[in-house]
């Protein structure tokens, strides 16, 4: 039961759910379909999606909780939404692109796309990163998901939803000994409030689409375990901001490497103050699309 799905932008697949924003997308061993395309496997909400990349387009299979069903066009627009087909790439690689370097990784890496992922999964991704010191090892996410989200079934594959701030407030104690076990009782503690937080209303995540940058990282920081870096990427990969320009070891390492010029030391590790500094100076550089022209820097 595959479905087509046209992409008339620019649209690399395998690039932009490997790359790193999105923690639970998994290739497929080659013999899992056995027709020669590289398969993905990841999961939406309760949809379990199996997807390649076509000439153009995509071709998917999406299952759930009662095995596969027929893809309908919700799906259609459920992956159009994920992948942030309502961007206009032109006008966005265009803008960044003036800059001469941006052109030149542009055209090395065609097709890279953010990818516009569930603001509570995206921040829970970036609080264990935060928690690891800025790398993810997406094993205690997948083994969570199994002991507190619901089964998935898709062509013998399964995989789990990731549960929600509501199913951990539901069984509240033994939600945070399994955060507990994976990753230690100050991670539980924290991911647990912002459950709470979120459950009352503290937390409105449309209501953050809506809002200014500076506001929504400002709210961002305030939930325990968030640090400037993972507050900007919730902002960028979950809450629509795509000005903004999240900066860790790795973006710094690029931006001192492509950018001598602005004047930031490549051989430091950057400390919160020097990272805001190369934020800011990035944002007035490629402006309103700088979370694009970041996650170039971050991939080149």
């Amino acid at each position: 039961m595959t479905r087509q799905l046209e992409i008339k932008q620019p649209f690399n697949l395998e690039l932009s759910l490997m790359m790193g924003q999105a923690f639970r997308w998994r290739e497929l061993p080659p013999e899992f379909y056995g027709d020669g395309h590289t398969w993905f496997s990841g999961v939406l909400g309760e949809n379990f999606i199996h997807v390649r990349q076509t000439d153009d387009g995509v071709k998917y299979r999406v299952g759930g909780p009662d095995g596969e069903r027929p893809a309908t066009d919700a799906d259609d627009a459920m992956l159009r939404r994920f992948f942030r087909d309502d961007d206009d790439i032109a006008v966005i690689y265009a803008d960044i692109s003036r800059d001469p370097k941006m052109d030149t990784i542009i055209e090395e890496f065609p097709g890279l796309r953010l990818l516009r992922q569930d603001p509570w999964e995206c921040l829970v991704s970036q609080l264990c990163a935060a928690h690891a010191g800025g790398e993810l090892d997406p094993e205690p996410l997948d083994t969570a998901t199994k002991h507190l989200g619901a089964k998935l079934h898709l062509a013998g594959d399964v995989r789990y939803a990731f549960p929600t701030p509501m199913q951990l407030q539901s069984d509240h104690r033994f939600a945070y000994l399994i955060w507990k076990w994976l990753l230690g009782s100050e991670f539980a503690r924290n991911i647990m409030a912002i459950a709470r937080r979120i459950n009352e209303g503290e937390i409105d995540w449309n209501e953050l689409c809506r809002q200014p940058y500076l506001a929504v990282k400002t709210r961002m920081l305030q939930c325990p375990g968030i640090d400037d870096a993972a507050a900007d990427r919730i902002a960028l990969f979950a809450l629509d901001h795509l000005e903004t320009f999240p900066v860790d070891r790795w973006v710094w390492r690029a931006v001192t490497e492509a950018y001598p010029e602005w004047g930031f030391p490549e051989d430091m590790k950057p400390a919160a103050k020097e990272a805001r500094e190369a934020s800011q100076r990035a944002r007035q550089v490629f402006g309103k699309y700088a979370g694009y022209a970041n996650q170039y820097l971050f991939y080149w």
